[in-house]
């Protein structure tokens, strides 16, 4: 219906300012022109008021700027359908007024007045003087001040009326202040407000003014705005009718807000379990508790956010462990091992040995102190690196020394060698022949001067001798090897160290 349809206009023949097909007098065209081009405000006031030419006359009243002019122009109408054309098209309001007062239309005479005013005291009186609650709907949408708007708003009390203004006014104000009347309160119009309308406070007064659950349920199914959803269901207490709304809305904001109102872990386990959308499952997983639910949980979800919610709720030791050394997922194996529940250090080093991911292993590592533990998994752990990054945490002379003998890495052989400082050690090391540079490093860390001598004079390969020679403190010692070695390189280097 438009916002017309409501008053019951007469039935009149379709009317035009001046048919193209009508020959007009020409006394009545010049009088139009002098009313309409004379710079004498008087003398197209004369010409005007002495038209007779009806179409003329309304052709005035549709087109003048000058309002005295217009008002002469549309006395001049007395034919109804003309009026109508007058009241229905002019683009001027005190003709459009002057009009449907002509027409007997009295109320709508006034409202144009009232519309297109801003608030005195004269337009005030006769505003008050309209009781037709449809007139005082149109003033409610269409008035230029705000004012009219919402005093029309409060003197209208037709529920119909009422719902009809919320549907056609602009001013949010005005629809909220329609709603809030006590005689809007059919539950049915508010929920279509609920549902059709933008703005949020108008949305929010039909809201709070609807009891049946289930006519808010249905809002909240398809409703984008959180707040307003918050609102939805603090009102609603049944929990069968929030049950279903997060079990089947199609919306997965909705059934997020609806997971933080939910504590029954068995629904939780169903949102967990089947719900399409990832952080609503994770939410869910967030209020479970239950060990096998989260283990179940653990294994069949195919998102690691999910997963990870549900490794940080588990509470048993072994189950952790095993998620560490098993899943597929990195960040779900390091949260399996930073949950608070697992703190025996020997559970942290069953991962750091068997675990076949170094992420994995080097996460657990660091929560291991001992040193026998990070001796066992130098001598067990699967993974090369890992076992090789024990080092600066193992200071037992036994371990290290092994690690040298056993020179199964040179690199990682010297960085244990590097460790050992007891010289009867580093004797023994060197005296194996492990390698040339194990003899060489060896050699460099002694400081025993008989031993260094020896060495120097003796040993084959002239690198070692010349580690030797360069901790040599004895000038006749030098100056022999300076004079006898058979490098010419060790033989410079004796001789730089007696210039010191």
């Amino acid at each position: 219906m438009g916002l017309f349809d409501r008053f019951k206009k007469k039935e009149k023949e379709e009317a035009k300012s001046i048919p193209k097909d009508m020959e007009i007098e020409e006394d009545q065209l010049l009088l139009k022109k002098i009313a309409t081009t004379d710079k004498d405000r008087n003398k197209r006031a004369v010409a005007a008021n002495n038209i007779t030419n009806q179409y003329v006359a309304l052709d005035l009243s549709k087109t003048v700027k000058d309002r005295a002019i217009r008002l002469i122009a549309i006395n001049k109408v007395k034919d109804e359908n003309l009026l109508w054309d007058a009241a229905e098209n002019s683009p001027f309001f005190d003709v459009r007024s002057f009009a449907y007062e002509r027409l007997g239309e009295n109320n709508k005479s006034i409202a144009e007045i009232v519309i297109n005013t801003k608030k005195n005291p004269n337009v005030d009186e006769i505003f008050n003087k309209i009781a037709d609650e449809e007139t005082l709907e149109w003033i409610a949408i269409d008035a230029e001040d705000k004012r009219y708007r919402n005093e029309a708003v409060e003197r209208i009390e037709s529920p119909e009326v009422l719902q009809d203004l919320v549907f056609k006014a602009n001013d949010n104000l005005v629809k909220k202040a329609a709603i809030n009347k006590e005689a809007f309160s059919d539950e049915d119009v508010l929920q279509e407000v609920a549902v059709s309308q933008k703005d949020e406070g108008v949305k929010i007064a039909a809201i709070n003014k609807i009891a049946d659950s289930e006519k808010l349920a249905m809002i909240a199914k398809s409703e984008e705005n959180a707040k307003i959803r918050s609102i939805i269901f603090e009102k609603i207490d049944d929990v069968d009718i929030l049950k279903d709304i997060v079990l089947n809305s199609d919306k997965s904001d909705v059934r997020l807000d609806l997971v933080s109102k939910i504590d029954d872990e068995d629904l939780l386990t169903r949102i967990a379990l089947n719900d399409d959308d990832k952080i609503v499952r994770s939410e869910a997983v967030k209020k479970i508790t239950e060990e096998e639910t989260l283990l179940k949980i653990i294994n069949s979800d195919d998102d690691r956010f999910v997963r990870q919610i549900a490794v940080n709720n588990l509470k048993n030791p072994k189950d952790l462990v095993n998620i560490a050394l098993n899943d597929e997922d990195q960040f779900v194996r390091n949260h399996a091992i930073k949950n608070p529940n697992l703190v025996d250090e020997s559970d942290y080093l069953d991962i750091v040995i068997n675990s076949t991911h170094e992420d994995t292993a080097s996460e657990a590592m660091k929560h291991i102190t001992d040193e026998k533990a990070f001796i066992k998994i130098l001598n067990e752990a699967q993974l090369e690196n890992i076992r090789k990054s024990t080092l600066d945490d193992i200071d037992d002379l036994e371990t290290l020394i092994k690690i040298v003998l056993a020179n199964r890495d040179e690199e990682f052989s010297l960085k244990a060698l590097n460790k050992i400082n007891i010289e009867k050690c580093l004797i023994k090391i060197y005296e194996q022949g492990i390698s040339e540079k194990i003899s060489v490093r060896a050699v460099s860390r002694v400081k025993d001067q008989k031993f260094l001598t020896k060495v120097a004079k003796e040993d084959p390969q002239w690198r070692v001798r010349e580690a030797a020679v360069k901790h040599i403190v004895s000038k006749k010692v030098l100056k022999d090897i300076s004079i006898n070695d058979d490098s010419e390189y060790v033989r410079n280097v004796a001789k730089k160290r007696m210039s010191l």
